[in-house]
């Protein structure tokens, strides 16, 4: 989520922060070749990197990474793009990295679902980044749903995010727990993730395997 406009180290427009098109680079990811000149540390639309041609070394770091820390995976071929699937079963999320610098992080219930799809907190509403986005969206009701095609084109940002389905609301949050509960107005998008058979049968399988 976002306390300020986050924008794109590599572009500079605003980033949305949606997963398996954006992601935040840090220094670490570059310790695998990239070019500083070129990739900056900071929030970045994966196809920017994608463009610049370093989608591959980048996301190569990230796969080492998440392999040392989620040992257990398992990996596939997509339309000819290798990736490799992680989980994290404290947390209860999958870690999936794909070779094009696409990479996510979603809950085990979203693999269930069938087509897969992620609610991801955008801006808390009073924040100057919830302003931005409430301009784009063209209304501040509570519940209202606003295509996220229509918030990306109003934000120009359709080249950035081709393709993109979903919905922008905004409603309350619960940032504590079961038992106290901490409800917060937050601006929430819901969009599919895009996951083939193959991945998805092994989000199954992954599920399945005593912890």
């Amino acid at each position: 989520m976002h306390d300020s406009v986050g924008r794109c180290s590599l572009c500079g427009r605003l980033v949305l922060g949606l997963a398996g098109q954006d992601w935040c680079v840090l220094p670490w990811m570059l310790d695998a070749g990239a070019d500083d000149a070129e990739v900056r540390p900071g929030p970045c639309h994966a196809l920017c990197l994608q463009e610049l041609g370093v989608a591959g070394v980048w996301a190569a770091a990230v796969e080492g990474y998440h392999c040392s820390r989620w040992p257990d995976w398992i990996s596939g071929l997509d339309a000819g793009v290798r990736w490799r699937l992680h989980r994290s079963p404290q947390a209860r999320r999958f870690h999936l990295w794909r070779a094009d610098g696409r990479l996510s992080s979603f809950p085990y219930a979203a693999a269930r679902q069938h087509p897969a799809a992620v609610t991801t907190d955008l801006a808390e509403m009073g924040s100057r980044y919830a302003e931005v986005l409430l301009a784009a969206m063209g209304t501040d009701g509570a519940g209202i749903e606003v295509p996220l095609p229509s918030l990306v084109a109003a934000l120009a940002l359709t080249d950035r995010y081709p393709g993109i389905s979903g919905s922008i609301t905004h409603r309350l949050t619960n940032v504590g727990t079961a038992h106290r509960p901490e409800l917060i107005d937050f601006l929430v998008a819901r969009h599919p993730l895009a996951l083939d058979s193959g991945c998805r049968t092994a989000a199954y399988e992954l599920i399945r395997r005593p912890v």
